[in-house]
């Protein structure tokens, strides 16, 4: 209400100055110094502030300059004419000031939202959250719409409210079954549309090229339609916008989706071929020994009965290894792994180790290396143990016979290192890191025992449980080397007796 005022305040400035020219000066044409007044109000306050400066400019003239002064009586038939000619040049000027600052403030306006919408963009562009996404949607149309928002999508049959601002909007049975006619026919419905035009909420379909993905809401406490034709353009853009992000998050998540079940389905299919091929071995040579001793025990001798036995044994501890693999990387895979941490010492685990394959190890040579002083490491006893009969089993599976074994421990810059070298043929160029995946097999010529390709990839899972890291490599005379580094633990204190009593 500012607006009347500052228009009389400026017509009686306007009309102080008009008078001390004309006293002082003497100009001629004293009613022009009304026509600033009337563009500065055009200018601040629009068409009828500017129309009631008019007036008032004409009447001022009138009282103030036209003979008989300080009257609304006009004499003269030509100040008639020019008290008329000042009135509409001066009405003429208002409206076309008034004009100029509409568009100046539609201009003002339409930059502002497109700033907004550029923000909006970017804010939707730099996230891959789909709630943080509904929410910055539904906050983002009502600040610039003065409305409140709610965001509908699918959930399996149904629509859901998923999102809302302020977020304790809710919506009743009819509001969800016009926002269902909206997601069903793709079209706007409810408050000001063609359908449903008395509801209390409009909808509208957020589509892109593949159709809707969301349905929005918008309603607000004033009477009357809700959008005007630039608000509604403004919803456009907004909707299109929050549509596109909405599908490439939605897009996102299908595919991240469909990725997990591919390998799933990679996985059960190693694990099946695993089951039915490697783990046939082993219970094959089982089977067929036992069935010969049932069926010609008399035909055999005490050396050939032994090596049968010996055979079920060898290949029974093979099975048992590949369910000990299959058990270990389900542990490691569920979480359900919680390793202890102990002080273990190294070359007793070597020493165990090698004697649970001494079997698998029969036809190498193994040469240890542990200095006296070294270090015991922090970690799992049992899970170390079974890391180093995996990369045993590991190395005598891809080392020839009577080639040599190497394993040494040391003290490092990190903690405790322990490797293991074989003089096999070594690793595959560029895939040092790959033979630690689950079920990956390096394939060789057809002597090579078979193995469920899950030794390497439990080492590293029981490794990194423990704090430690595991790498691989190729000697530079041959051959794989493993290089596993564990924390080492901490010097227990010596007891130097100061607390002993003193007779």
């Amino acid at each position: 209400m500012r607006a009347y005022p500052g228009s009389t305040v400026m017509v009686a400035a306007a009309l102080v100055a008009g008078l001390a020219i004309d006293r002082w000066i003497g100009v001629p044409n004293i009613s022009l110094v009304f026509l600033p007044a009337v563009l500065a109000s055009a200018t601040l306050y629009g068409l009828l502030p500017s129309l009631y400066a008019s007036l008032l400019a004409v009447a001022a003239y009138n009282f103030f300059f036209i003979p008989p002064i300080y009257s609304f009586t006009v004499a003269d038939p030509a100040n008639v004419v020019a008290l008329v000619f000042f009135g509409l040049v001066a009405a003429l000027t208002s409206h076309l000031a008034a004009v100029g600052r509409s568009r100046l403030d539609a201009a003002r306006g339409h930059a502002r939202h497109l700033a907004e919408l550029y923000a909006f963009s970017r804010k939707l562009a730099g996230n891959g959250d789909l709630d943080d996404l509904l929410w910055a949607t539904a906050h983002q149309f009502a600040v610039m719409l003065g409305v409140r928002t709610v965001i509908l999508m699918p959930e399996g049959p149904a629509l859901t409210v998923r999102c809302g601002y302020p977020p304790e909007d809710r919506l009743d049975e009819a509001d969800l079954a016009a926002a269902h006619w909206v997601w069903t026919h793709d079209c706007a419905a409810g408050r000001g549309s063609r359908i449903l035009p008395g509801g209390r909420w409009l909808f509208l379909p957020a589509r892109t090229g593949r159709g809707p993905v969301a349905v929005i809401g918008l309603t607000d406490d004033r009477p009357g339609p809700l959008l005007d034709p630039d608000h509604r353009q403004l919803v456009d853009a907004l909707a299109d916008q929050a549509a596109i992000a909405l599908e490439r998050v939605v897009l996102a998540r299908d595919i991240d989706r469909a990725r997990i079940l591919a390998e799933t389905e990679k996985l059960r299919s190693a694990l099946l071929s695993s089951l039915s091929h490697d783990l046939r071995t082993p219970l094959a040579s089982i089977l067929g020994a036992a069935s010969s001793l049932q069926r010609y025990a008399d035909s055999y001798g005490a050396v050939e009965r032994r090596q049968l036995a010996a055979t079920i044994q060898s290949e029974a501890e093979r099975l048992n290894r590949f369910v000990n693999n299959l058990f270990d990387m389900t542990r490691i895979e569920s979480g359900a792994l919680r390793p202890k941490s102990e002080g273990v010492d190294l070359a007793d685990v070597i020493g165990t180790a090698c004697a649970r394959l001494s079997r698998v190890l029969a036809e190498h040579r193994i040469e240890t290396d542990f200095p006296a002083a070294l270090p015991m490491v922090t970690g799992d006893c049992l899970l170390i143990e079974q890391m180093v009969v995996n990369l045993l089993d590991n190395a005598a599976k891809y080392a020839p016979p009577a080639t040599t074994i190497t394993v040494r421990g040391r003290r490092g810059p990190d903690g405790i290192v322990l490797t293991v070298a074989d003089g096999g043929p070594g690793l595959p160029e560029g895939q040092h890191e790959a033979i630690f995946d689950k079920f990956y097999r390096i394939h060789r010529e057809d002597r090579q025992r078979p193995g469920t390709g899950l030794g390497l990839a439990i080492c590293r899972g029981f490794v990194e449980a423990m704090g430690g890291t595991i790498v691989a490599a190729n000697r530079d005379t041959g051959g794989a080397l493993f290089t596993v580094t564990l924390p080492e633990c901490p010097a227990l204190p010596v007891d130097t007796g100061a607390d002993e009593d003193q007779g």
